[in-house]
């Protein structure tokens, strides 16, 4: 994939084959997870303090939606959105372009210190050394510039012992991890990703924590929203991810899988299980490029970490502008 002379044109290549065919289905549970992230936000696509971005990557872009609203949202930027499957619509803003492109690949298409902004979410179980990939954004990131990750861990925990070692969601869980290691796309957890950030030279390094309940279990309204949206996601597709990584990754047959989503489905819906996932259901990490040696913006974070227990009677802490209901600035970009 080098040797492109022209940086805003895509190069050709094999994709590697998919953790997940982009059928409807999986399609629509993109789309559910964009919807997720914007009530987790209170409606904003990106953390990172940009201030008229003009060239903006956007890995694993999915259907397209998050670049399609950065577009509009930023309209005299140009965003690209790089995906190893073409499902991503033909009418779109003309500031958007869509790429058939492999974040792992050894070289990426683009100059070195090129964009403004780098965006990529839900890429768990799609990335083989995520180090390896967080330096590649170092790269080609412009000095100054932003790199933003914003990913799900997959593993389900309560704060209150309500998931029991007994039940289905936590041997999932086991399994899951298991099988994404043997597959080689390891499921990382929060601390790692600082560490790599750290290390890829990123300084202004902040992370944000959010928990996204399974179900409509929690009282708070936004939250119980998060919690609708969560149990269509994961009744729609959460087989899709188990075929994908159980039969590859533990060599279980299809059957078994099938077997055990029958046993996960009513735990997903039982209200009284104060599931979510993981204590990082959400991690929006950010980091700056330095622009030059020692030199760091020291912005300070609107956010702070939102590890809380979630319990039914929670208030929103774990959504992230709930700062701004308590008098705090509202976080940055789209109102």
């Amino acid at each position: 994939m080098a040797g492109n002379d022209d940086p805003t044109k895509p190069m050709a290549f094999s994709p590697p084959a998919s953790l997940l065919e982009p059928d409807d289905q999986e399609l629509e549970r993109i789309d559910i997870k964009h919807h997720v992230c914007q009530l987790l936000t209170g409606g904003n696509l990106h953390l990172a303090p940009l201030e008229n971005p003009k060239r903006i990557l956007d890995i694993g872009t999915g259907t397209g939606i998050w670049a399609i609203e950065m577009a509009e949202q930023y309209p005299d930027s140009h965003v690209i959105g790089t995906d190893l499957s073409p499902v991503q619509p033909s009418w779109v803003p003309d500031n958007v372009r869509f790429e058939i492109d492999d974040c792992e690949a050894k070289f990426w298409t683009w100059p070195e210190n090129y964009f403004d902004y780098i965006h990529s979410r839900f890429m768990i179980a799609s990335i083989g050394n995520w180090a390896s990939m967080i330096r590649k954004a170092y790269k080609h990131t412009k000095p100054g510039g932003y790199f933003e990750l914003q990913e799900l861990d997959c593993r389900f925990v309560s704060d209150d012992n309500t998931l029991l070692d007994s039940h289905n969601l936590t041997y999932w869980s086991r399994l899951i991890t298991e099988a994404a290691t043997k597959y080689n796309r390891p499921i990382p957890r929060y601390t790692d990703y600082l560490q790599w950030f750290e290390k890829a030279g990123f300084t202004d390094v902040h992370q944000v924590i959010l928990k996204c309940p399974t179900n409509p279990w929690p009282k708070n309204k936004i939250l119980k929203e998060v919690g609708k949206f969560q149990l269509l996601a994961h009744t729609g597709g959460l087989e899709g991810v188990s075929l994908g990584l159980l039969t590859r990754g533990l060599k279980w047959k299809a059957e078994e899988v099938k077997v055990l989503m029958a046993k996960i489905r009513p735990e997903l819906k039982d209200r009284a299980i104060h599931s979510y996932q993981t204590n990082i259901g959400r991690v929006f990490i950010t980091g700056r490029k330095p622009e030059g040696p020692h030199q760091s913006s020291h912005y300070s974070s609107r956010y702070g970490n939102f590890t809380a227990p979630l319990t039914p009677n929670s208030f929103s802490s774990s959504v992230a502008h709930s700062p701004n209901e308590q008098g705090s600035p509202a976080p940055p970009g789209r109102n």
